[in-house]
């Protein structure tokens, strides 16, 4: 009975830590701004997608996923279909922009637009 005990416990424990809760929600938050972000598309991911930046800066994903052919999905753009190369994209204003790529949609990542300091 109580080794029962302790597996529906673990199992419990386990589930809940999957469904975020404060844990979960701090991943969705915006970090430190960085400077001149890149995200390598590689691997079927965005490779640390999930950045945050001030309002006026260009992030560049740049594609390193062999002849695999990724796109970057936004509401308001897309980037091309392609295996190779870059594209850029300047968020001029603060907001959460949440992406992914269209024929691989479980890609996914977060742009957080802050206020540039001293504006």
């Amino acid at each position: 009975m109580k080794k029962t005990s302790v597996i529906i416990l673990a199992l419990a424990l386990g589930l809940s830590a999957c469904a975020g809760g404060a844990n979960g929600d701090a991943a969705k938050q915006p970090g430190t701004p960085v400077a001149d972000p890149v995200i390598a598309i590689q691997g079927m991911e965005f490779v640390d997608g999930t950045v945050t930046v001030e309002a006026g800066t260009t992030v560049t994903w740049e594609w390193s996923d062999g002849s695999m052919q990724h796109n970057v999905v936004l509401d308001d753009f897309e980037s091309p279909l392609q295996s190779s190369g870059t594209y850029e994209h300047t968020f001029e204003e603060p907001g959460t922009f949440d992406y992914h790529c269209q024929p691989h949609p479980f890609m996914t990542g977060t742009i957080f637009v802050v206020a540039a300091e001293g504006v």
